[in-house]
């Protein structure tokens, strides 16, 4: 299995899909959160951190203008808006390295700015507004190591009630 859709009708359950995702995440893990604007790419970022155990009062918010927001889990997070950046080139003050490379995860809003930067190895997420609250969210695994990893992410969301296969009832 190489991807799966979720249609969650509200931003309770794009928040409970991404804390599972969070629980499954490895270091080194690399997403990529592809949507417009409001597509709710900071949502779901909020639910991978406290699945990777960032406290809840923790207030996990977008870094539009730090461009890197840090968050201290069971894993390490990096929260990446490269929304301000125009190209890699805007990268060279940054730290992009070390997020992307280290031992932590990496959640990345706006990744086409990282053009030819951007790692082969790692999770595609498109969002798609689909009304007020509702969201298609499409997960791939890209490389071989994230494709096989699809089918227990899969099964895990079916155990607590996230069908990714709810649109096709």
């Amino acid at each position: 299995m190489e991807d799966f859709q979720f249609d969650s009708p509200c931003e309770e359950c794009s928040l409970l899909l991404g804390q599972k995702i969070g629980e499954l995440l490895l270091p080194g893990d690399i997403l990529a959160l592809w949507g417009e604007l409001a597509a709710g790419k900071t949502l779901l970022t909020r639910g991978i951190a406290l699945g990777l155990g960032v406290s809840p009062e923790t207030r996990v918010t977008s870094p539009t203008f730090t461009i890197i927001n840090e968050y201290s889990g069971r894993l390490h997070l990096y929260h990446l808006d490269l929304y301000r950046l125009s190209g890699p080139d805007d990268l060279e003050d940054l730290p992009w390295e070390e997020t992307l490379f280290g031992s932590g995860v990496a959640v990345i809003e706006w990744p086409d700015r990282l053009e030819r930067f951007l790692p082969d190895k790692r999770w595609d997420f498109k969002l798609t507004a689909m009304g007020d609250e509702s969201r298609r969210i499409v997960v791939t695994g890209l490389g071989r190591a994230n494709r096989e990893r699809m089918a227990e992410w899969v099964k895990e969301m079916e155990a607590v009630g996230l069908d990714p296969a709810c649109s096709r009832r």
